[in-house]
C-alpha cells in the first residue's frame, strides 16, 4: 500500500505546486481519485490522512477536503539595507529579469480568459492615468506584473513578487524628472507591456518570455541613464 499511497500524495502535492489546486479548492472526490489513479479507497484515505498531517490539506466533514494556504513561518523580507543604493536596485532587477521572463512564458502557456481580463484592466487604468497627463501609474503597473505571475499557475512566482512589491521599482529611484519626460517614458513603459500582453495572448510562450525579459532590461537602462544623469547633476 505505501508505494500506491504514496502515488496519490505525489500527485495531489504536484497538482498544488503547479497551482492547478489552490488555497481553498476542493480536491477531487475519493472516488474520483480511485478511478483516475486506478487505487483502492483505503489508499486514498490514507493519502489524505498524510496530507493533513503534513497541513497540506483539511477536510470538512459533510463537505470535502480542501487545499490550505501554505504555512509560512517568517514572511521573506526585503530589509531597507538591501535597497540603499542605485547599485542595490539593480541587481534586484536582473533578479527579476529571469523570474518574470519564466513566469510570463508559463502565462502565456497557462492563461486563462479571465487572467487575460485582469491584464487587460491593469493596462487600461495605465493607459487612462497617462491620457490625463498624469504619472500615477504605479499601482498599476505592479499590478500587471501580479496578474502575470498569478496566470502562470505557480503560486511561487506569485508570492516572491508580491513580497517585492512596488519598492524595487526602478520608477522609485528616477528623482523628480519634468512631467513630460516621465510622461514620455511611461509610454514607453505601457507599449512593452502591451507587446507582453500580446504575446500571453496568442499562448506563445517564447515570445512572452523575450518580451518580459526586454522589458526588464530596458528598465534596468533607464534607471543607469537617469542615474549617471543624476550623478552629473542634469
Amino acid at each position: 500500500m505505501s508505494s500506491l499511497t504514496e502515488k496519490v500524495v505525489a500527485t495531489l502535492s504536484d497538482d498544488i505546486r503547479r497551482g492547478v489546486l489552490r488555497p481553498g479548492d476542493r480536491i477531487p472526490t475519493e472516488v474520483a481519485m480511485m478511478k483516475q489513479l486506478s487505487v483502492s479507497r483505503s489508499v486514498v484515505r490514507e493519502a489524505i490522512s498524510r496530507l493533513q498531517a503534513a497541513k497540506v490539506v483539511e477536510t470538512r466533514h459533510g463537505i470535502g477536503t480542501f487545499v490550505l494556504a501554505p504555512a509560512v513561518d517568517k514572511p521573506m523580507e526585503l530589509p531597507a539595507a538591501d535597497l540603499s543604493s542605485m547599485l542595490d536596485v539593480m541587481v534586484i532587477i536582473e533578479f527579476r529579469i529571469d523570474v518574470e521572463a519564466a513566469s510570463a512564458a508559463l502565462a502565456a502557456a497557462r492563461r486563462t480568459e479571465q487572467s487575460l481580463k485582469q491584464m487587460l484592466a491593469a493596462l487600461a487604468r495605465f493607459e487612462s492615468e497617462l491620457e490625463r497627463g498624469s504619472t500615477d501609474t504605479l499601482a498599476h503597473d505592479v499590478e500587471f506584473h501580479l496578474q502575470i505571475a498569478r496566470a502562470s499557475g505557480n503560486r511561487y512566482f506569485f508570492d516572491v513578487l508580491s513580497q517585492l512589491g512596488s519598492g524595487v521599482s526602478p520608477r522609485t529611484r528616477l528623482g523628480s524628472a519634468e512631467i513630460a519626460d516621465q510622461i514620455e517614458n511611461l509610454r514607453n513603459v505601457l507599449n512593452e507591456h502591451q507587446l507582453i500582453y500580446r504575446a500571453i495572448e496568442r499562448q506563445d510562450p517564447d515570445d512572452a518570455r523575450a518580451a518580459m525579459r526586454m522589458h526588464l532590461s530596458n528598465s534596468r537602462e533607464r534607471l543607469r541613464r537617469a542615474h549617471e544623469a543624476s550623478e552629473r547633476g542634469e
